[in-house]
């Protein structure tokens, strides 16, 4: 398969890509329907009040049939749009930031932490899908809030990496530039720990998604997983913190 031969970064990219495609498809449908509905509604109501008069003008009754079948259909109509009004579409959390551009990232030190950051988004929507519905999914899915958080804490950290690298190859004086690489190294250290934590909480998921297979998930692996949720959302909430 073409796939396995390619980068890990651009398997990820491909992977990234397709998701928000697919989630930008279920919003634009589901608002395709409402106004299908919609429109419906209005149409069939205006046959519902043009009928009556025709029948009157033409005596034929039979248009009051037409009207009652309009009627009907307008309230069908309704019904579906209302429903659709109040059933909002489920959202994957994804990742919201902007992507640093791949060309700038290359060769960066902020390129590793980022993309193996990237990388645990599909991996995480890949154990919701296939974890039966009930604790264990939901668990996933707060997982995957808290992981879409630090992505994009690390986007925007990449960003920093990325201006203060420029910063150290425009600065002539040696003495300053070890002060910028310097900062670029704590930046970078950052963005490793919150990849580590991703990574724990990737483990306590497929922990769990193991235990779904054939018995229901115990209390201690819901546990786990809640734990590694918590210490992501915290780095997630330090790093927005570093952002202000």
């Amino acid at each position: 398969m073409l796939a396995n031969y390619l980068p890990q970064w651009l398997r990820a990219d491909i992977e990234r890509r397709s998701l928000v495609r697919g989630e930008r498809q279920l919003v634009r449908g589901h608002a395709r329907r409402r106004r299908r509905a919609e429109r419906s509604t209005r149409i069939w109501v205006g046959v519902a009040v043009v009928a009556p008069t025709i029948a009157v003008v033409e005596g034929s009754w039979g248009w009051l049939v037409v009207a009652a079948g309009a009627l009907a259909r307008a309230g069908l109509a309704w019904h579906q749009a209302q429903s659709a009004a109040s059933s909002s579409p489920v959202v994957l959390p994804l990742p919201t930031a902007p992507l640093p551009s791949r060309v700038r990232l290359y060769g960066s030190a902020a390129a590793d932490p980022l993309q193996r950051g990237e990388a645990a988004i599909p991996a995480l929507i890949a154990i919701m899908r296939a974890s039966p519905p009930g604790p264990a999914a939901e668990a996933v899915r707060a997982a995957m809030a808290s992981a879409a958080e630090v992505v994009d804490s690390l986007r925007h950290r990449a960003q920093h990496v990325l201006a203060c690298e420029s910063a150290a190859r425009a600065v002539a004086d040696a003495g300053r530039r070890s002060e910028i690489i310097s900062t670029v190294s704590e930046l970078v250290s950052a963005m490793n720990a919150a990849v580590q934590a991703l990574d724990a909480m990737l483990a306590a998921a497929t922990d769990l998604l193991a235990s779904t297979v054939s018995t229901v998930p115990t209390p201690v692996q819901l546990d786990g997983l809640d734990r590694q949720t918590a210490t992501l959302r915290a780095f997630a909430e330090g790093l927005r913190d570093l952002r202000r």
